[in-house]
This record gives C-alpha cells, structure tokens and sequence, in this order.
C-alpha cells in the first residue's frame, strides 16, 4: 500500500467531518448549547441524512484513494 494520492483519503475524511458539523447548523434554530451530539439544543434530533452523508463522503474519499493505488 502506497501513500500515493493519500490527499483524496484525508480530504473526504475531513469533508464528511465537515459535513457531520454542519448539520446541526441547517437543522436547529438555536445553536446555544449544540455539540456533536446530532441534537438540537431543545430536544429535536438532527436528520439522519447528515451522518449517513459523512460516511458516504468519507468512504468515496478513502475507496478513491484505495483505487487509485491498486496494484496493477
């Protein structure tokens, strides 16, 4: 396994981080209080659709870095 193209691993792993943050901030009117915790600060749950997203991106990000150096 090379470290060839480990770029496109570390930068989906940091936007599916990115990604996982930011949902809080789209779904919750007050911010006051939120925390990686996939909950508003007044109880409501933050959707699904953010970690499920992270992990894709996250996952698209290492698999391009995994194809990229495959042995030929």
């Amino acid at each position: 396994m090379s470290l060839n193209n480990l770029s496109s691993a570390i930068i989906g792993v940091l936007i599916g981080l990115l990604l996982l943050a930011i949902g809080p901030m789209v779904e919750c009117d007050n911010l006051a209080g939120s925390a990686m915790t996939l909950q508003c600060p007044d109880g409501v749950p933050v959707s699904s659709v953010w970690p499920t997203l992270s992990v894709l991106v996250a996952g698209i990000g290492i698999a391009s870095w995994l194809y990229r150096n495959r042995s030929r």
